[in-house]
């Protein structure tokens, strides 16, 4: 009877113990090498730390698409590439050679900066105020010692002044498992915010400098497979308000204070299995994050603790259609109520059809959902214009057009009810909107986009965006 139970037990556990090696068979196929072709600047290690495809590992022959649509997935998603293709080749019974062929950006770019310093695009638009434009000059390398490192000088002027420097994706191992980023801003702001009336923002323009903003920002990612990403941050903000602010909004920066600043710690995880960052069309986006503000390093420091969550899943339905979906939520607690830290939505997220409009408070809620329809494919436009055609970053543009109608709903919870005295319907109720939209994508992530959106206090028209909805 042991014998007999000894044996059953073996017997189950066996398959456990055999994972993780390989038993060959006709289904296995060894890689036996990989050949890169068009990494002029990109490291092979990068390259190599991407593909799902690894030398003298074996493969199962069911799954040879899903790998190579994985590999470009990744690749894809470092942004330093226009085209990807992989082909595999069965060279021999159970002998598998991979060949990438990549086609590389163009990693340096010198920047003439001109933009608005608007909400959206759409809300400048609608005024097209010259005084809300920020203009100035730039250094942006990306692909740094070719491992996908990139580091940004910025220096704008207009109705604000922008130092700005950034060092991201440091690599610090030899498995790239390890990564470090180093941001530091500094802006001196001439048009700010100071109240919500109407859910609008009331501004104030002055040839003084009304806001002055200090940020430094230390972070730390930790990537051991492929969709997984930990990432701690730790961070020092100083604000300093000019009296004319203080006057017109005592809590703008909490009740009479002219200046606040905080050291803080965040954690943020994430896991990522789309297709793109830029514009998704197949996996999913999860990401959970929590920042406490003030660490009680500095006398009479900000406190809060900001944690938000959002989900974004997209799914091919057929050939050409695609559906998106997906939910945001965003809460800061704060006993004392400080008009410059609360947000809600209308500022980066949004329901469409409210642009014009902003709903601040303690917590936040946004859904979002679209079906999308390939109108025009991928397609490929060369370029044979000199001396275009010799630049093998730019004689190739492709064009993706897709057409889409959304539904979107939102909610802001205010629990002191302060918003309400300036008459900011908004808040508290629920948001709605649905509507159509055309998407043209281009290379080097370029979108833009046009909605025409009904809400649901009765208003609709046409706005632009040059991002994507949901990503």
């Amino acid at each position: 009877m042991y014998r007999n139970l000894i044996l059953i037990i073996i017997l189950y556990l066996l398959p456990y113990s055999l994972r993780g090696q390989v038993v060959f068979s006709s289904d296995s196929l060894k890689v036996q090498e990989i050949n890169i072709e068009g990494n002029s600047i990109t490291s092979k290690k990068f390259i190599y730390r991407e593909l799902v495809f690894k030398i003298n590992k074996y493969v199962d022959r069911n799954d040879i698409e899903y790998i190579k649509v994985t590999s470009i997935n990744n690749l894809t998603k470092s942004t330093l590439f226009n085209f990807i293709e992989i082909y595999t080749v069965e060279i021999s019974p159970g002998i598998l050679i991979v060949n990438v062929k990549l086609t590389e950006r163009w990693f340096l770019w010198p920047n003439a900066y001109l933009n608005h310093t608007e909400r959206n695009f759409s809300e400048w638009w609608r005024y097209k105020d010259l005084n809300k434009l920020e203009y100035g000059i730039g250094l942006k390398v990306n692909n740094f010692r070719g491992l996908g490192e990139s580091i940004e000088i910025k220096y704008h002027i207009g109705s604000l002044t922008r130092y700005e420097f950034e060092y991201a994706g440091i690599h610090l191992d030899k498995n790239e498992h390890h990564f470090l980023s180093l941001h530091t801003t500094f802006i001196e702001e001439s048009i700010v915010p100071w109240v919500i009336e109407s859910n609008t923002q009331m501004t104030l323009k002055s040839d003084r400098k009304l806001l002055k903003s200090t940020v430094l920002e230390l972070s730390y990612k930790y990537r051991k497979e492929y969709f997984n990403f930990h990432t701690l941050a730790l961070g020092f903000s100083d604000f300093k308000v000019a009296d004319t602010i203080l006057s017109l909004n005592p809590y703008f920066l909490g009740l009479n204070n002219h200046r606040q600043r905080y050291f803080d710690i965040g954690y943020e995880f994430t896991r990522d299995t789309r297709d793109s960052h830029f514009y998704p069309k197949t996996g999913y986006l999860l990401v959970a994050g929590i920042i406490k503000k003030g660490l009680g390093l500095l006398p009479d420091e900000y406190n809060s603790v900001d944690i938000s969550v959002k989900y974004f899943d997209y799914h091919k339905l057929n050939d050409r259609l695609y559906v998106a979906s997906g939910l945001l939520y965003t809460s800061t607690s704060n006993d004392d109520h400080v008009f410059y830290s609360q947000t809600g939505l209308g500022y980066l997220q949004f329901v469409r059809g409210y642009e014009y409009y902003v709903a601040n408070g303690d917590k936040s809620v946004l859904f979002k959902s679209q079906f999308n329809f390939e109108l025009l494919p991928k397609k490929v436009l060369n370029l044979h214009v000199w001396p275009i055609r010799k630049a093998y970053q730019f004689n190739k543009i492709p064009v993706e057009i897709y057409t889409n109608v959304f539904f979107d709903a939102g909610y802001v919870y205010d629990k002191t009810g302060i918003y309400k005295q300036y008459d900011n319907m908004l808040v508290n109720k629920l948001m709605y909107s649905a509507g159509i939209g055309i998407d043209i994508i281009t290379y080097y992530d370029k979108l833009l986009g046009f909605d025409y959106s009904f809400n649901g206090i009765g208003e609709h028209g046409l706005f632009i965006h040059w991002k994507a909805a949901i990503r």
